[in-house]
């Protein structure tokens, strides 16, 4: 294997011009980078990392930490981080967090070890306090994703889940339904608590009253969709609509609608959330809400090497949900 001394000595230049090119130093002219690179090339030299990571004190790897591994939302995201990141020849490690604060912090302590040179944070469990702390210790950048926490905006990259709820439930109240249940997300989490306020806030401003035995707090899987229509069924509640807040327990409630002998949209109309791959193959198709999830990876991404001096130009922070109507919503019988 080639050592800098022969590339510097093929390249005619000195080692450390050598060393500056490796290290991405920008005072070194075109020509002679591109000599050095083509040296490099002809020796089959190959920089050592590890060298280079303390020379500049920068691992070209960034850091990120997700909910869970598994399910086509996460996996769309990902996707995008890595192919932008690769793109300028970085890497990505990816963990996950587990919906808990411990296992989110352990996610980030580990990829801290690992010297990454910016964060990619879809956290849920940490508090926003831990979060702007975090930030400000920290000497890398710290991007958040589907979430906004005021003082670090600049950081985030989010969605108005209140308008997505509250389009949502616009729509049923639109096609002249007045009972609509909603299957809630986990209301510890933030994206959840913003999409119960939007439906409540289209339920309120259409002068009906916000009925609280309507109102599931769910778990974001399947199964979840399902045990709550049948809470609902326990509560005796009569509705005519369902807003579930992910296409994963949408599908669930479409499926409990079945097993209960009701027609979907016929006898009750459904709406999610998330507008998964799935949800145009359901039968009925499934009216949601459209989250640009890749988009969320890319940009994030994006600005993170942004912050690092990496890349120029704009990065879209802030996204408005889409309403994509399909065949699981129709106007009541009665």
């Amino acid at each position: 294997m080639a050592t800098i001394r022969q590339v510097s000595k093929h390249a005619n230049v000195s080692v450390a011009t050598v060393s500056r090119v490796v290290n991405g130093n920008k005072w070194v002219s075109d020509s002679t980078r591109e000599k050095v690179l083509q040296a490099m090339k002809e020796l089959g030299y190959k920089p050592n990392s590890f060298a280079k990571a303390l020379a500049t004190n920068r691992s070209d790897t960034l850091g990120m930490v997700v909910s869970d591994l598994a399910g086509p939302f996460f996996g769309e995201m990902m996707r995008a981080a890595e192919d932008t990141v690769r793109k300028q020849g970085k890497h990505l490690i990816i963990t996950s967090g587990h919906e808990s604060f411990d296992s989110e912090m352990d996610a980030i302590e580990f990829l801290m070890q690992r010297r990454v040179d910016a964060l990619l944070l879809h956290v849920e469990s940490i508090p926003d306090n831990d979060l702007i702390k975090m930030c400000d210790e920290y000497s890398i950048p710290i991007i958040l994703i589907n979430r906004r926490v005021p003082e670090l905006a600049d950081n985030c990259i989010s969605l108005d889940n209140d308008m997505g709820g509250y389009l949502a439930t616009q729509h049923l109240l639109d096609q002249g339904h007045t009972a609509i249940a909603c299957i809630a997300g986990p209301l510890f989490k933030a994206d959840a608590r913003a999409r119960l306020a939007g439906y409540r806030r289209a339920i309120e401003q259409a002068g009906l009253r916000y009925d609280e035995r309507l109102v599931i707090e769910s778990d974001y899987q399947e199964e979840g969709g399902t045990q709550s229509i049948e809470r609902l069924n326990r509560r005796k509640a009569d509705f005519t609509a369902v807003f579930a807040h992910n296409d994963h327990m949408a599908i669930g409630a479409m499926k409990a609608l079945k097993a209960d002998g009701k027609r979907v949209p016929d006898d009750v109309s459904v709406v999610g959330y998330d507008d998964m791959v799935m949800a145009r193959y359901t039968v009925p198709g499934l009216t949601t809400v459209n989250i640009p999830v890749a988009e969320f990876g890319r940009q994030a991404a994006d600005l993170a090497l942004l912050k690092l001096g990496d890349r120029e130009g704009s990065v879209t922070q802030k996204y408005q949900p889409e309403l994509v109507v399909r065949q699981s919503t129709t106007r009541p019988k009665r």
